[in-house]
């Protein structure tokens, strides 16, 4: 849950003041649930940490199909070298 995360650790662990891209890797067909913080330094070399942002939730889609494609492709491979 998000309430376990030290985020004033990982808040000075970073640089600041930033911004964070994120880039991550979903799998297909899989339900994700995100919520954010953001963390500003202040004068005093404290971090003023907000709240958590509401959650939200989303679930991703099939594979396209160029990476059926793909697979197959990767399937017939092994399937030929057995």
């Amino acid at each position: 849950s998000p309430q376990d995360v030290p985020t004033k650790l990982v808040a000075k662990a970073v640089p600041l003041p930033m911004t964070v891209r994120g880039h991550w890797f979903l799998s297909p067909r899989t339900e994700y649930s995100v919520a954010v913080q953001t963390a500003v330094k202040q004068s005093d070399g404290e971090y003023l940490v907000s709240g958590w942002s509401e959650t939200v939730e989303f679930c991703t889609g099939d594979y396209a199909k160029e990476h059926l494609a793909q697979l197959q492709e990767k399937a017939e491979l092994i399937a030929g070298r057995m």
